[in-house]
């Protein structure tokens, strides 16, 4: 087997969170990240991988085994759901499997955003360049028509290249990661 996702798009779910992914991050994302690889790209998303019937537990593990980057969207409640968690640690061991985030190998395979200020994410999350996007995780009808609406699509172009250049040095797909190691 080899990677299927080129990325996983992992969040905490609720209604709030849900609205902002789909409505204001999730399209632009997929558009400037598509355009920054030149590629139609396959990014894993619950909501869209994930129909009746399906063993979503294993499918879940099976999409973050299967795709080269992660976007973890951080909030308060991210890390106190079992389910980020896990998929977090999946992505996680393979960083350190791998030697990324050290003197050697600084960039990572993780490139998260937050839409809380961060100060109760755990040590390990926090020692990773978060894109900040607390002052734009609002939503409602008026969103696309803000001032600084703008201002969010350019950071989030910029955003996008940090992605474009984990996703370039990815490693090759192991069948070792699917271990229940991490």
């Amino acid at each position: 087997m080899a990677y299927k996702y080129d990325v996983f798009l992992s969040y905490k779910r609720n209604q709030f969170h849900s609205e902002w992914v789909d409505n204001i991050f999730f399209p632009l994302f997929e558009t400037y990240l598509e355009e920054a690889l030149n590629k139609e790209i396959n990014i894993f998303k619950d909501t869209n991988d994930i129909i009746g019937g399906d063993a979503w537990e294993m499918k879940i593990k099976s999409a973050v085994i299967h795709s080269k980057i992660m976007v973890p969207i951080l909030s308060t409640g991210y890390f106190r759901s079992e389910w980020c968690k896990k998929e977090f640690a999946i992505m996680d061991y393979r960083q350190k499997q791998y030697g990324y985030l050290t003197f050697e190998k600084p960039n990572g395979l993780i490139i998260p955003l937050k839409i809380f200020d961060g100060d109760s994410f755990p040590d390990r999350a926090k020692s990773i360049q978060i894109f900040d996007c607390n002052k734009y995780f609002l939503i409602g009808n008026a969103y696309n028509n803000a001032a600084w609406y703008h201002d969010f699509q350019n950071e989030l172009k910029d955003w996008v290249e940090k992605i474009k250049f984990a996703y370039n040095n990815v490693p090759d797909w192991d069948s070792g990661w699917a271990a229940p190691e991490w």
